[in-house]
């Protein structure tokens, strides 16, 4: 059985990332391609964690979040997305391990620690940037009360996606746009990977995919 794709969509807080990843979602499943979508923090044993002293509490070490989310992701990657994957499904994930280098990168001034307790969670096949200008986005999310919503750690986090752009580990979409328009300019990406890979559409299998962790 050929290998499915895993795509991951990334940005700052604010710029629309779930919107896309199930308009991605539902666009896939429309042409007759067996798509899961999933996202990071999980509500696994980690993911629980996370969601309860990094989201709530938010006075922890960000060497011990950027440890926290690599475990999460590990788990993550073996008990959901990989066997996905060898099934032959396609995988949007609503951040991954970009989202670690980005966001604990820019808070350590360094990310190459962070990729290390990284490196057992494999790359995507695409990683997208939805990238959005600081303060539009925190125009969006001006009503959350998110840790990571002050103006100067979202603009060193954009800063670091940007990085991962010029390096060519992630393409960018500009979101900023109308939420169509920019659906179509992720889908185009998607169906030039689907191309490249050989990704044959198929019929849903009865049997149900394994939930997330």
């Amino acid at each position: 059985m050929r290998r499915g794709v895993h795509v991951s969509l990334e940005g700052i807080d604010g710029t629309g990332k779930t919107t896309q990843a199930y308009l991605l979602l539902n666009w896939l499943r429309s042409q007759g391609y067996r798509a899961k979508y999933t996202a990071e923090p999980t509500y696994g044993r980690v993911g629980s964690v996370i969601r309860l002293h990094v989201y709530r509490i938010r006075k922890t070490p960000i060497e011990y979040e950027a440890l926290l989310f690599a475990a999460d992701r590990v788990e993550h990657y073996l008990k959901f997305i990989k066997p996905l994957l060898e099934r032959g499904w396609i995988v949007v994930s609503d951040r991954y391990v970009h989202s670690s280098i980005a966001y604990q990168g820019a808070a350590l001034g360094d990310a190459r620690w962070v990729r290390e307790i990284n490196r057992f969670a494999p790359p995507p096949d695409l990683a997208i940037l939805i990238d959005v200008p600081v303060g539009k986005a925190l125009k969006r999310i001006k009503r959350r009360k998110a840790k990571f919503e002050k103006k100067e750690i979202l603009a060193k986090v954009r800063r670091e996606y940007g990085r991962l752009v010029e390096s060519g580990e992630m393409k960018r979409v500009d979101g900023s746009g109308p939420v169509e328009r920019v659906s179509c300019e992720i889908r185009k990406m998607v169906e030039e990977l689907l191309r490249n890979k050989r990704l044959v559409a198929k019929p849903l299998p009865q049997s149900a995919p394994p939930r997330p962790a």
